[in-house]
């Protein structure tokens, strides 16, 4: 089977994040958000806390690049961290004021097929 495309990859691992967030009582109200400083995955409502969640997903089909929590530099931290207040400075959306962010990684198997997921609020 040939290589999935890193691109295509993010979008089948964001998917799975997506249908996830929505079982576990979530609204999605933005997906692949820009800024100058960067990108946000998804961005959410958790209606179990009230809060804004700006949610990072990392999709892997091999472990040989390190733990999950690796994949978040404190560059990367702030860079999301930039892109979150952005949105919140920008919107006209009535959304809650009270934010954090989230880590879902999603493990597929050598064939592409979803194996695991796990997330991490608030990193």
């Amino acid at each position: 089977m040939d290589a999935m495309k890193t691109k295509e990859l993010g979008k089948l691992g964001e998917n799975q994040a997506q249908n996830y967030l929505n079982s576990q009582n979530y609204q999605i109200i933005g997906t692949n958000t820009r800024s100058k400083y960067g990108e946000i995955d998804i961005i959410a409502i958790d209606y179990s806390t009230a809060e804004l969640a700006f949610v990072e997903v990392k999709t892997r089909s091999s472990k040989a690049f390190g733990s999950l929590r690796e994949t978040i530099t404190y560059t990367k931290r702030q860079k999301i961290i930039k892109t979150a207040l952005t949105f919140l400075n920008t919107t006209t959306k009535n959304i809650p004021r009270r934010w954090r962010i989230d880590l879902i990684g999603i493990q597929l198997d050598s064939k592409y097929k979803f194996q695991d997921l796990i997330h991490i609020k608030n990193i």
